[in-house]
């Protein structure tokens, strides 16, 4: 499961989770943030002329690289970048005139989030998830950068996107969309950022046309 590695406190809330099962029907949920969103129609840039691209992506915690990580969301960034339509063929194979997108997918630890949730954890635990919970949230900041061409100036992008976890019956209201799983939380949040961050670097003016 992604979020084993994703997810800062997942470990410690999935035990919470076993732990409660007989008296309880909770469980953690996974909300991805609604404040980026889908690409608005109005606002999609699609490229005259798709050339292929080689995408080099690298998932990091607090700025490290994360090879598990990476492992399982490399194919995910490929099929969003895929599902954008502005290359003819998008891989990990270097590309004919050397175009290639470089992805960091960096997931930042805040300190004092991560202390508050754990003092949450702790109280969420002992009354079985039914009288607290825990809301944690990953911040993740990914940087984009395109190059069309060997020895051309990177067109570069920054986005930002998070993913929340709630555990036990915190009555709070998550500003999010809730999805099955931690995976498929994942997935849409892997999405979400790169269409945003392809579609800016295709807008941008230094893109070939």
């Amino acid at each position: 499961m992604i979020h084993q590695f994703v997810t800062r406190l997942a470990a410690l809330l999935a035990a919470m989770a076993l732990i409660a099962a007989p008296q309880s029907a909770l469980a953690i949920r996974y909300f991805v943030a609604n404040a980026l969103g889908e690409v608005k129609p109005a606002e999609k840039v699609t490229a005259a002329k798709p050339k292929p691209v080689q995408v080099l992506f690298e998932f990091q915690r607090d700025g490290k690289p994360n090879a598990r990580a990476t492992k399982v969301v490399a194919p995910w960034a490929i099929d969003a970048i895929k599902g954008t339509g502005n290359f003819t063929t998008v891989s990990d194979a270097p590309a004919p005139d050397g175009a290639i997108i470089s992805i960091k997918f960096n997931n930042l630890v805040i300190k004092e989030e991560l202390d508050k949730a754990k003092s949450q954890a702790f109280g969420a635990g002992l009354s079985f998830g039914l009288l607290g919970g825990v809301v944690a949230t990953d911040h993740y900041v990914v940087t984009i950068e395109y190059v069309a061409a060997t020895g051309a100036t990177p067109i570069r992008t920054e986005v930002r996107h998070e993913l929340i976890s709630k555990y036990g019956n915190k009555n709070v209201e998550i500003p999010g969309t809730e999805y099955k799983n931690a995976d498929e939380a994942v997935k849409v949040l892997v999405r979400q950022a790169l269409d945003h961050g392809i579609n800016t670097i295709v807008a941008d003016p230094a893109f070939p046309k």
